[in-house]
């Protein structure tokens, strides 16, 4: 009989603590929902039942101004559009420029184009840079590399922008440089 009757008042005093207990979240509920240093309303809204309900109402007003803000930071914000350029891109002096002699852009960029099949290089032209790539004899790309036809500031001529992409240094370096040669440019 006695551990019937401690079981008894086990559940009896966890009875009584329930209350308790529940009082304590309540009251830490309260403190969180009349919190003025609060920023999310989620924490605030999570104690009332209906907090689905508003949450969603105030996350569309909201989400609306933000989407319209966004809009408007996009539209007023430049953009670089580089496929609308008419002409080669202008740079500053850099490492891996070439300077050529001539100060025409498209002459540069029709020599390169003539020489590059004979040479056995496949190219895509995208306005005034080229990106060329080799095939070794399984098809696999043996290196690709990239050349850009641009105008430097300083001196007010045409240059050969060109970067290794992928393969040997070494080969790539005497593959440009028999290109270059060859363009008599």
């Amino acid at each position: 009989m006695p551990t019937w009757g401690r079981k008894g008042s086990a559940s009896k005093d966890q009875s009584r603590q329930r209350p308790a207990e529940q009082m304590e979240v309540a009251v830490d509920r309260q403190a969180l929902t009349f919190s003025p240093e609060r920023r999310s309303r989620s924490l605030d809204l999570a104690g009332t039942r209906d907090s689905g309900q508003k949450k969603r109402a105030g996350g569309k007003v909201f989400g609306s101004l933000e989407r319209g803000l966004d809009k408007v930071i996009t539209m007023l914000t430049p953009s670089k559009r580089r496929g609308l350029q008419s002409g080669p891109r202008k740079i500053k002096a850099q490492y891996n420029v070439t300077l050529t002699s001539q100060t025409n852009p498209e002459q540069v960029l029709n020599q390169i184009l003539s020489i590059l099949p004979e040479k056995h290089v496949e190219f895509t032209q995208k306005g005034y840079s080229l990106k060329c790539r080799t095939h070794g004899d399984f098809g696999k790309v043996t290196m690709a590399f990239e050349l850009e036809v641009c105008l430097l500031q300083r001196p007010e001529v045409v240059g050969i922008r060109r970067q290794r992409l992928k393969g040997d240094a070494w080969v790539y370096k005497h593959l440009v440089e028999d290109i270059l040669s060859t363009s008599r440019i």
